[in-house]
């Protein structure tokens, strides 16, 4: 009876030290995966504003390409300058001639 109460002892605490260990191997990854979702937490700050400054910086390059005029409205532009300009200095010429 001793015996079976020694072995029924033994295997209990052989059983309980394996779920020490199987209790510490989890908090050991418990740790490990805390620490890497603080990591990607970070990462995920990090990238969420770096994302937000390129939000910024592309509405900021729309608006400056709709204020730029285009190369067809630049060219009329200057050809309407330029007859202004051959207008005025025909203006001139008649004043000057009289």
């Amino acid at each position: 009876m001793a015996a079976d109460l020694h072995s029924t002892i033994q295997r209990i605490l052989g059983k309980t030290n394996v779920l020490v260990e199987k209790y510490q191997a989890l908090a050991e990854e418990l740790d490990r995966v805390e620490a890497e979702v603080r990591t990607l937490r970070g990462e995920n700050a990090s990238l969420t504003k770096e994302n937000q400054m390129l939000r910024q910086e592309n509405d900021y390059l729309k608006l400056a390409r709709s204020i730029v005029p285009s190369q067809e409205s630049l060219e009329e532009s200057k050809a309407i300058i330029n007859q202004l300009v051959r207008d005025v200095d025909k203006c001139i010429s008649q004043l000057t001639c009289k």
